[in-house]
């Protein structure tokens, strides 16, 4: 089966390339022809530049299944700008989650979840997998967030104060591909 998968991509990389060879020299032999593909390949490069600066931003995507889990969809490259972003979300989330500063079960229980929007193999699966579904352990293709720990950005948990158990903070942890690279207190209320 690999051998066939091999040989079909090699005879359909060998037409491509025979066919891209065949083209260009069809283009070069008038010089309007060259002028003409040059304009085409300067707008396809302009246009597809302005989509990614202008119209394409990033954004959280809550997930329908799991409350707490966010998906951070079209990232930009800047780690800093992403994490700032996470934790204005969390900050914007939190706040009225947390009006009356006192501890309780549900606030201790509180964590929030930012993955990166990936896309699996053949457009299937990946973190997306998780906007409409539920983790499947079992099957034959079980889907797990646990499998896709690179695109684990930041998880947010709430704790009691350590001396004020009526109190609580908050810890935004940010990762990479490697673990936890920054940690933030956010939402104090322990007595200093």
């Amino acid at each position: 089966m690999g051998i066939l998968t091999i040989i079909s991509l090699l005879v359909f990389t060998s037409i491509g390339l025979f066919s891209m060879f065949k083209i260009l020299k069809w283009v070069f032999k008038k010089k309007i022809r060259v002028i003409w593909m040059l304009l085409v390949l300067t707008s396809i490069i302009l246009g597809i530049t302005t989509y990614k600066l202008f119209f394409l931003k990033m954004e959280f995507i809550k997930s329908e299944v799991y409350p707490d889990l966010y998906l951070i969809k079209n990232p930009v490259k800047d780690k800093d700008y992403i994490n700032k972003a996470i934790k204005e979300k969390v900050i914007e989330l939190s706040v009225n989650q947390f009006k009356d500063n006192k501890v309780s079960e549900e606030i201790l229980s509180y964590t929030l979840r930012f993955y990166e929007y990936s896309k699996g193999d053949w457009g299937e699966n990946g973190t997306a997998y998780f906007i409409e579904h539920q983790e499947k352990s079992g099957g034959m293709f079980p889907e797990l967030l646990e499998y896709y720990p690179k695109y684990l950005r930041a998880k947010f948990n709430v704790y009691a104060c350590k001396e004020d158990v009526t109190n609580y903070f908050g810890r935004l942890y940010y990762y990479n591909e490697i673990g936890v690279i920054k940690i933030d207190t956010l939402l104090n209320s322990c007595k200093k």
